[in-house]
């Protein structure tokens, strides 16, 4: 499994245009409620972040500018025993209109990762310990936040590449599963169609 930066963008560019087609599968093609597709995801996301120590890897702070809440921002200032206003001045800069939060880290990398490892990890904001979020409901409504992440984060890179061959998705010049596969991978029926383009089997 790909954790180094440039391989796993590497690999996300390759499969940017055909999981732009499997986000279009999950939204008209696959027969599954959204619901069903997040249990999918959520048992996916167990079992490929066994297999991933995200302290290897480190790309999320690297790439990210978390956001902070109010709450967050006196946390961690506490935490780094500075004045809320010098953490601030030092640290953050005001998040984007519209966004939840007020204030997002200056730089990148975070300037909180030391090696590999959040100096505040007891203390990170919501933004860090919920990443790369999907565990979060309603995954078929989040697809291109998730298509980005694979482009950092080789967790949601390996759960879109098994959701793709659970669910039953057609690959460019790939063959519908036989039933055997089926059985063997746990494939719906329902979600077998030529990517949203032809009919259930």
């Amino acid at each position: 499994m790909a954790l180094d930066l440039v391989q796993i963008r590497e690999l996300a560019g390759r499969k940017e245009e055909e999981n732009s087609r499997f986000r279009q599968f999950l939204k008209t093609g696959c027969g599954l409620e959204p619901g069903e597709i997040d249990q999918r995801v959520f048992e996916t996301t167990l079992r490929v972040w066994a297999g991933i120590d995200c302290t290897t890897c480190g790309n999320c702070c690297r790439e990210m500018n978390p956001s902070f809440s109010e709450e967050e921002v006196d946390r961690v200032a506490q935490r780094l025993g500075m004045e809320r206003q010098q953490f601030i001045e030092t640290y953050l800069e005001r998040s984007e209109a519209g966004s939840e939060n007020l204030w997002q880290t200056r730089a990148t990398p975070c300037p909180f990762l030391k090696g590999n490892l959040c100096s505040i990890y007891e203390h990170r904001p919501a933004d860090c310990s919920g990443y790369p979020y999907l565990h979060k409901a309603d995954f078929v409504f989040r697809t291109m936040g998730m298509i980005e992440r694979t482009f950092t984060c080789p967790i949601v890179y390996e759960v879109m590449e098994e959701l793709k061959n659970s669910l039953g998705f057609l690959r460019a010049g790939s063959q519908p599963p036989s039933r055997v596969e089926e059985e063997r991978t746990g494939t719906s029926a329902t979600c077998r169609t030529q990517n949203g383009k032809g009919t259930p089997s």
